[in-house]
């Protein structure tokens, strides 16, 4: 990583942590649907968006690794990301879409999803008090966050991408 690279990113880390300690929300996400899931992508560390490409299996990866492909010459893993919340075994349909991380986070993942909803914003969510979806014993999942409601009542889950991408269960693929 340059210099110039590493200082951008201590920066925004930075900026990340203090919004998270002052308790300011991301002011856009990206909102998906993973199996029956729908989620909320914080939109600065999410990157490119590709449609959904061939993957070369990884022999004895977990369910939810389908395996590796090229986006732009660069070799990244993909995570059903439906599979790996506890979805079906369903197929990828042709509303599919792969998700990188930002380059920021300096992982070469994508993140399959089975339908982009499109970009969704604090004022139009209404934060839902109580819900625990994370837990902290077996099976828990530190890197969901704070769950929204919107105006047809569905529930949304914020997915820390950061805490995602440093989770060693999300990093274990075989």
């Amino acid at each position: 990583m340059s210099r110039a690279s590493l200082r951008e990113f201590q920066t925004h880390l930075a900026q990340r942590l203090a919004a998270a300690q002052s308790g300011q929300a991301p002011s856009r996400w990206l909102a998906v649907m993973a199996g029956q899931w729908r989620l909320l992508l914080p939109l600065e560390f999410s990157g490119e968006i590709s449609p959904v490409q061939h993957c070369a299996p990884l022999p004895h990866a977990r369910p939810w690794f389908p395996g590796l492909t090229s986006l732009r010459g660069q070799v990244c893993g993909v995570v059903h990301l439906g599979r790996f919340l506890g979805a079906d075994d369903s197929e990828p349909t042709a509303q599919a879409r792969l998700i990188q991380f930002a380059p920021a986070l300096d992982i070469n993942v994508a993140l399959l999803v089975d339908q982009l909803v499109g970009l969704r914003s604090p004022e139009q969510l209404q934060r839902v008090l109580g819900v625990e979806d994370q837990g902290s014993g077996e099976g828990s999942r530190p890197w969901l966050g704070t769950t929204y409601r919107d105006a047809e009542q569905n529930l949304w889950h914020e997915i820390d991408l950061l805490v995602l991408a440093e989770n060693e269960q999300f990093l274990s693929v075989t």
